[in-house]
């Protein structure tokens, strides 16, 4: 029971790897929760280019932590803070705040001028459904994000794992983001003052499908605390994101690996 707990908790990790949390929300579902507080800590390095649209790469190493209630509540690095309402495990829907990663100037020269988009945290909801125990519809919604905090995002998705044995794990993902004009603006478009600072055109960017990515991963069970998973993801810029004048790159590849220990 305890591997297929922590094969649960880190398939949520590949979405997380730009340092914030997930665009969904993947708890355990209560049932399978041996205790009432149930906890663990990791760590995950990554390679991820150096913003959205970026031809660069940059190195990290992050901790992660996770705490589930079995009353529904839970903290993690991955799903942020949040409580699921359903008592079905086939179902989870609830409330909960995620966290949206600052983009710096100095991260790269290509946003020289362009300013910074600060850290945001956003409330949201989420809704997910399993159509069996290998495939699953995720879905959130978010807002906050961007410079003036006005960002909201919808994330729709799917997943679907397999065990190849009782150690080892294979899953896939697919999913797309549509994004409002404030977030867009913030993260792809190019302000008349950003443009005398930059250099860059002026770009007003719609709303619209930000972005699809397409994830896999590979979950390895150690023992009954220890588990690792690798995994990589490749995600396109699309819609007026992809025609941002600072877009070096439409796309996109992610690479992870996070350890684990549950206590």
């Amino acid at each position: 029971m305890k591997k297929l707990l922590c094969a649960l908790l880190l398939a949520a990790a590949l979405p997380a790897v730009q340092a914030q949390t997930s665009e969904f929300v993947q708890t355990i579902p209560e049932f399978y929760l041996p205790k009432d507080i149930n906890y663990s800590l990791g760590a995950v390095a990554l390679s991820v280019p150096k913003y959205h649209g970026s031809d660069e790469r940059r190195y990290a190493l992050y901790p992660m932590f996770d705490v589930q209630w079995k009353s529904g509540a839970f903290f993690s690095s991955v799903n942020g803070l949040g409580y699921n309402f359903s008592k079905n495990a086939a179902m989870q829907y609830g409330l909960r705040m995620s966290l949206e990663a600052a983009r710096d100037e100095s991260r790269s020269s290509k946003l020289r001028g362009l300013g910074d988009v600060n850290t945001a945290i956003e409330p949201g909801a989420f809704f997910n459904f399993s159509l069996s125990q290998q495939y699953t519809l995720l879905s959130s919604v978010r807002y906050g994000s961007g410079v003036d905090h006005n960002g909201v995002q919808v994330s729709v998705g799917g997943r679907i794992s397999t065990a190849i044995n009782p150690q080892h794990r294979l899953s896939a993902s697919l999913r797309a983001n549509w994004a409002n004009n404030s977030y867009m603006q913030s993260y792809y478009g190019v302000t008349p003052q950003q443009s005398q600072a930059s250099g860059y055109a002026t770009f007003t960017p719609n709303a619209g499908i930000s972005d699809i990515k397409l994830g896999a991963s590979w979950h390895w069970t150690i023992d009954t605390n220890w588990s690792l998973t690798t995994g990589t993801s490749y995600s396109r810029l699309s819609g007026d994101a992809a025609k941002s004048p600072f877009v070096i790159n439409k796309n996109a590849v992610s690479v992870f690996s996070a350890a684990s220990y549950r206590f």
